[in-house]
């Protein structure tokens, strides 16, 4: 500013002087004539007067008494206004001596030369009046005689036209003027009727709209006079005039401390304009005394050539200046990363692991790369990121930083957590791939020429190079995480896209719009920056390099690193890397570009940016002070690129306030901490206890117990534990920190104790976990102080440690003292009471407290639905889930959706659930990772698979539930299949199996008789998964069901700690096994430990009865059904419906009907049973009877009675009454067929000898039971009745089919080969059982069981084991002798016939 100031005094002097020189000849003849007195300190405007001849005096001739004589001097004030001020002559001070300029004598008493400072004088004006600029010019009359006498009538006759033309236009003047001011009056007296009298000073409505528009007039004009005053000064100085000099310099500090640092006018002290007209006084004595154009000229060229290498030299300082403050660290900033290091070892969190690794490389995400070493600035960026995002649990951050401050970054986030986010810290060092011979400047960093370049000492001065330069040569450009951006696809190879984030943005909109952009086939998309001529290729690149004019355009348009969207996917295919790489390599020397990370960006992405809109990213805040406020505050990113980084102290102030918004507390908090170790480092002693609560909040928030615990050593030392507001906020200290007992240490040792000690000190021990002891200091609390009052945190604990200890007894009386204590208004204490409640199944009092409740919001709705649901009174939830969205408005959330989809799955409401799912799609939940898999489950349940899946596919993010939700979906709706396909789709997705993984996966195998259960067996003692009990007895079940029950019996015996589940899983894979004695022993040997707890339950019983059926003994029945009357479970309809199936399987028809009638409440499965039960035993007719009986008592018939009354019609023979039943199924009993009905009803006709309608019946099988495995279990029973009817050309197609459809079926093997040995062909015979060995199946013989007494025994086919006495292996043989015998009779007999 000074240079510019100078530039313009000089400009004014050299004009000045011209037209000094011009008007000397003009008004020399005139000055020769005139009188007058001439005080050296006029003004400028009387100074004007002069040169132009038209000041008046009074002659020396004429002069009247001295003491009458009137001086009337004119001047502009600093408005511009014309004033006159009139004196008396006897008024003047002895300073003053009146000069007669005709004869040149100084004898004369007085004149008007100065001797002394004439402000010092005592002179007053009488009177200031406006005037118009002549006005103080005497008139014509007053002109010395000898001059009226020299001046012709025609001099005289012009000069009054003149004169009048001149009072005239001051009259029209004076007139315009004082309208002006009317009319500005006017229009302030109007608006100022609607002006807020709180309103004032620069923001006053007419202020706004009148004040000056030049806001600095006055600032600028004091620069100047303090210019101007230096200028004079030099001069008096060489003509030795002390006075005027001392008193130059001395208006000159006045005038500049008036100034200050203002910057405008409205900041000048008030004193400012005073000083102002002073030193305008000084400096027009000083122009009288001493103005010489050439002087004055060649010395302010002189100011002005010395000022100019005072701002050049002050240049490369700032320059160097302002690198080497971008350079340092702040003190908070410092010491931040190392107490967060210091406490991250000793607080042991270096131990913790990372949560939810499966998201990190989860492409359907939203992930950041964010590479830095500062904590601070990377909070910033992730909390800004983080609080502007819709669904921050869908972002993930990938944060990179150095071996140093790897232990601070990591400890930063894992005590302030992102809300919802994922972040992942990882140190550079631990990518050993990234090394010299793969990275192309760290190879060039430990060249000895770069070395040389940037610490050898003999280099030149960075100062004298300047800053261009110099910022070349900052630490940034060495380090490796500003060059890791081109290692991306390396670092995170399982993504397919990445935004990268600078350390210096902050951002101030959702970025997840980012990644639905379609990049249009390149791979950055990147904010341009060319809208400036100066941001193009050109700018940054060596274009005097043939290699680089080449290859890229200087007029390219130039982008910005710091927010970068980057497919990976076609970062890898184009191998950018590899182009790094080589563009690296080529610029070793430094020719081809300046170091950076920029200039090979630019290179290595030439032709491969995507531009984005300006509004994403708005860069210059860390260097342009003059930005768009408007474009910053619109930005999705703002950038800090420059050296004004928000967290130093030279930061443009009026960007910093965006990025402190950013900053968390804790960042404040660190400062607060930094600013205590300085103050200890001194040795200073804070005396006022009032200062260390703040310190010891700072430790908490910051988790750092080992300096808290320092801070505390201080508080003894000074004595200041006894105040009570010290150890509250110690304590307080402790108990955030984990460290319980010193808390209770610091309460004992307390003096005097307030209610807010021992609410800290309940609160601590319930929010640590320790129910039963915050409750007791709670309730301590409550009888020890008077008018105890906990907060609202408190006493929600309170409830919530009743509800967790499920004390309800507790409960009510905190109940009690919540209403005497009048907290019954507040939200949170009535929704914990409601939490209480519902989870103890007393809804009565969740509903009568739900109605009392005047502000109900959704969590209150949410916690009693869900309690409702919870009890098994979904409908009553479904109305009050109705009540709240259509009644009352209440917009669901996420909770109370899961909540009514339970209740729609609990009532397999179908079409209530489909509604659901709309509105949950409608508010936008359908991202929900909770509500997509309780969507799943719903329609699972609700045997709606293929949706199930297609939520499932369509949900945005999955996790290991979601996975075992639709896996549980497919098993439970029996699509085996489809389980495991999914099940290896989860392998290939990264997703590791859990236990109930594994057990869907060994339900599979059970269903499809594959044998994965030793893969299974390998994979639960992998894992640790022994102790599962739940996997274990599912491995058990497996074993069993897939044949191998000895396996299963070895597994069984390992247990260490059997359950009921367990003995009843080992009964029943012995019963379904064909070994009904040793399941009957393992129930033997668990009755004898019923003293342990293992009492049967239903399974057990209905196990055992499954077992007693197996063998077929009609006492071990009764026995069973016995054991089921003494333990109660008779009465149980499952347990009766096993009653009648067990006696049916024993042939004891009667007895099964006779416990039928003993069932009281009989449900559909019991009406089955009982109709299965006469269609084993050969009673079509009485099954069919029993059906419509059924249908008297209201029972729908389902599948399962369906398909008994056609196996009933299949053994009775009823082949019309059975295709009848199969025709009319649908439309009579609402029932759809499906595989079993098919099966049955070719059963049917084949046992009637109806082959070839049998196989033609197959053949019009819908086409999705052609090719199902089960469809296997129809061609079957076709193989079996041909077979029994010699057909063999239908049964060769039909063992075609079986062997086609379930070749790990013994059963096809041994028909078919029947049917070859029945035609003759004994070489496709032996083939089919060659091929049964060669595949390896298990053949499961036949046996059959006879009871001797009390004894049964089995005869299994092809066992000649001497188990069995010698004397029945002869009957047997005997037997068979007189069968072959009779059918070589038969075959005679025949043979006579034909």
């Amino acid at each position: 500013m000074e240079v510019r100031l100078l530039v313009l005094c000089i400009s004014l002097v050299a004009l000045h002087c011209v037209l000094v020189g011009a008007d000397i000849s003009d008004a020399s003849a005139s000055r020769r004539y005139i009188s007058k007195y001439q005080p050296l300190c006029d003004c400028e405007q009387c100074q004007d007067s002069k040169e132009e001849g038209v000041s008046s005096v009074v002659g020396a001739s004429t002069l009247p008494d001295e003491k009458n004589i009137d001086i009337i001097a004119t001047y502009s004030n600093n408005l511009g206004a014309v004033r006159s001020s009139r004196v008396k002559m006897g008024d003047l001070s002895a300073s003053w001596v009146l000069e007669n300029p005709i004869d040149g004598r100084h004898d004369h008493p007085k004149s008007f030369q100065m001797v002394e400072d004439p402000f010092q004088s005592g002179m007053t004006f009488e009177e200031q009046t406006e005037h118009p600029p002549d006005d103080h010019q005497a008139g014509i009359n007053e002109l010395p005689y000898s001059r009226l006498s020299s001046m012709s009538p025609v001099k005289l006759k012009r000069r009054e036209m003149r004169q009048e033309r001149r009072n005239l236009r001051t009259a029209e003047l004076i007139g315009k003027d004082k309208e002006a001011n009317n009319q500005m009056a006017a229009a302030a007296i109007e608006r100022s009727k609607g002006f807020e009298p709180i309103v004032k000073g620069k923001y006053s409505i007419w202020r706004s709209d009148y004040e000056s528009p030049n806001s600095d007039s006055t600032l600028k004009l004091m620069l100047d006079q303090i210019i101007m005053a230096k200028a004079y000064a030099n001069i008096a100085k060489s003509k030795n005039e002390s006075d005027l000099y001392n008193s130059l310099m001395k208006h000159s500090k006045l005038s500049q401390h008036a100034i200050g640092e203002a910057s405008s006018d409205v900041e000048l002290h008030s004193s400012a304009l005073n000083q102002a007209k002073a030193m305008g006084r000084v400096l027009s004595i000083a122009k009288d005394k001493l103005y010489d154009c050439l002087t004055v000229e060649r010395k302010l060229r002189a100011m002005l050539q010395s000022t100019e290498e005072n701002v050049s030299d002050l240049k490369k300082k700032s320059a160097f200046l302002t690198q080497l403050a971008a350079k340092t660290v702040p003190k908070p900033l410092h010491c931040l990363p190392l107490q967060l290091a210091s406490d991250y070892f000793l607080l042991g969190y270096h131990s913790r692991e990372d949560v939810n690794k499966e998201k990190l490389q989860d492409p359907s995400l939203y992930h950041y790369a964010i590479f830095s070493d500062n904590v601070l600035a990377t909070s910033v960026v992730v909390n800004s990121t983080v609080l502007h995002a819709k669904e921050p649990n869908k972002h993930v951050f990938h944060v990179v930083t150095d071996k140093l401050n790897y232990a601070a970054m990591r400890m930063w986030f894992l005590v302030n957590p992102p809300v919802g986010a994922t972040i992942q810290v990882e140190n550079i060092d631990d990518f050993k791939w990234l090394n010299s011979s793969s990275c192309s400047v760290l190879r060039q960093l430990e060249s000895a020429r770069l070395q040389e370049y940037y610490f050898k000492a003999n280099h030149p001065s960075s100062l004298s190079l300047g800053s261009d330069h110099l910022k070349y040569r900052n630490p940034k450009y060495l380090s490796l995480l500003n060059h890791l951006r081109f290692y991306l696809p390396d670092v995170y190879p399982k993504l397919d896209k990445i935004l990268f984030l600078d350390d210096d943005i902050v951002v101030q909109k959702d970025l997840t719009p980012l990644w639905s952009i379609d990049l249009q086939g390149m791979v950055n998309g990147a904010v341009e920056t060319c809208k400036e001529s100066f941001h193009r290729y050109d700018k940054y690149l060596n274009f005097s390099s043939p290699i680089i004019y080449a290859n890229f355009d200087p007029n390219a348009c130039g982008w910005a690193f710091g927010m970068n969207i980057f497919d990976l996917k076609e970062w890898r295919k184009r191998n950018i890397t590899g182009i790094y790489h080589r563009w690296q390599d080529m610029n070793e020397d430094r020719t081809l570009w300046k170091l950076g990370t920029l200039p090979p960006g630019l290179i290595t992405f030439y032709n491969l940016t995507h531009p984005l809109d300006r509004g994403w990213h708005a860069l210059g805040l860390g260097y342009d002070p003059a930005l768009n406020q408007t474009a910053i505050e619109n930005a999705a990113v703002i950038h800090y690129n420059g050296n004004y980084k928000p967290w130093l102290d030279l930061a443009i102030s009026k960007y910093k306030a965006y990025w402190l918004k950013e900053l968390s507390s804790n960042g404040k908090w660190q400062e607060l901490l930094c600013h205590y170790h300085e103050i200890k480092k001194a040795g200073l002693q804070l005396a006022d206890p009032s200062a260390f609560p703040p310190i010891l909040k700072a430790c908490s928030n910051l988790l750092s117990h080992t300096y808290g615990k320092s801070v505390h050593g201080c508080l003894i030392k000074n004595g200041f534990e006894s105040y009570t507001s010290i150890g509250n906020s110690t304590m307080d200290f402790y108990i955030k920190t984990g460290d319980l007992d010193s808390a209770l240490g610091v309460f004992n040792c307390m003096r005097s104790r307030d209610g807010v000690s021992w609410n800290i000190l309940a609160y601590g021990y319930l929010d640590g976990g320790d129910l039963v002891q915050g409750l007791w200091w709670f309730n301590k609390a409550r009888v020890c102080v008077d008018g105890f009052q906990p907060n609202t945190s408190t006493l929600v604990l309170v409830i919530q440690a009743c509800r967790r200890l499920r004390d309800k007894f507790e409960g009510l009386i905190v109940h009690g003292y919540v209403i005497r204590g009048g907290f019954c208004s507040v939200s949170s204490v009535q929704n914990s009471l409601l939490s209480l409640y519902a989870e103890e199944a007393d809804m009565d009092s969740a509903q009568k407290l739900f109605d009392e409740m005047r502000d109900k919001d959704v969590i209150s709705w949410s916690v009693v639905i869900g309690g409702f649901v919870h009890c098994e009174e979904a409908q009553i939830g479904m109305l009050m889930f109705q009540k709240m969205v259509y009644e009352r408005g209440i917009e669901p959330d996420g909770l109370c959706m899961v909540s009514i989809l339970k209740a729609c799955t609990h009532l397999k409401d179908l079409t209530m659930g489909t509604s659901v799912h709309g509105l949950v799609i409608y508010r936008g939940l359908d991202c929900d990772l909770f509500v997509g898999n309780s969507l799943i489950d719903m329609y699972s349940k609700c045997q709606d698979a293929d949706s199930a899946f297609k939520v499932f596919d369509a949900m945005p993010r999955r996790n290991r539930v979601s996975w075992n939700s639709i896996l549980t979906g497919f098993v439970f709706n029996e699509r085996h299949l489809d389980a495991l396909t999914l099940f290896y789709s989860m392998g290939k997705e990264g997703i590791e199996a859990d236990e109930v993984t594994l057990v869907n996966v060994l339900q599979t195998s059970k269903h499809l008789r594959m044998f994965h259960c030793k893969s299974v067996h390998c994979v639960t003692i992998r894992r640790g998964y022994v102790s599962n009990e739940l996997l274990l007895n599912s491995l058990i079940d497996t074993y069993a069901k897939c044949n191998d029950v000895d396996l299963a019996w070895k597994l069984f015996n390992g247990v260490k700690k059997r359950d009921v589940v367990s003995w009843s899983t080992m009964i029943s894979g012995f019963a379904s096994c064909g070994r009904p004695e040793e399941a009957i022993a393992v129930f033997h040997e668990m009755m004898q430990l019923q003293a342990q707890d293992q009492k049967p339950n239903e399974i057990t019983i209905i196990n055992l009865f499954e077992a007693c059926s197996a063998s077929a003994e009609l006492k071990r029945s009764k026995w069973a059904h016995g054991i089921a009357i003494r333990t109660g479970l008779s009465a149980e309809v499952a347990v009766g419906t096993a009653i009648v199936d067990m006696y049916s399987k024993c042939g004891a028809i009667e007895e099964s009907r006779k416990a039928f009638g003993q069932i009281l409440e009989k449900n559909t499965v019991s009406w089955s049973a009982m109709i299965a039960a006469y269609g084993m035993n050969g009673l079509g007719h009485e099954a069919l009877a029993l059906l419509a009986e059924m249908k008297l008592y209201g029972l729908k018939p389902n599948a399962v009675t369906i398909l008994s009354v056609l196996s009933a019609c299949s053994h009775g023979g009823l082949v019309e009454e059975g295709v009848s039943l199969f025709n009319s199924m649908a439309q009579d009993h609402g029932v759809e067929s499906r595989l079993e009905h098919y099966t049955c009803v070719v059963d049917m006709l084949g046992r009637a000898g109806k082959l070839v309608m049998a196989m033609e019946f197959i053949k019009r099988f819908p086409q999705d039971l052609k090719v199902a495995a089960r469809a296997s279990n129809a061609w079957g029973a076709l193989l079996s009745a041909c077979r029994s009817c010699r057909n063999s050309e239908v049964g060769l197609e039909a063992a075609s089919h079986v062997l086609e459809l379930e070749p790990g079926n013994s059963a096809g093997y041994l028909l078919a080969s029947s049917i070859y040995a029945a035609s003759g062909l004994w070489v496709d015979a032996a083939s089919m059982r060659s091929l049964l060995k060669e595949r390896g199946v298990r053949v499961v013989a036949g046996y059959s069981l006879v009871h001797v007494g009390h004894k049964a025994y089995r005869f299994v086919a092809g066992d000649h084991s001497p188990a069995h006495d010698g004397n029945i292996h002869s009957m047997l043989q005997m037997l068979h002798a007189c069968m072959k015998a009779e059918k070589r009779n038969i075959v005679d007999d025949l043979d006579l016939i034909e």
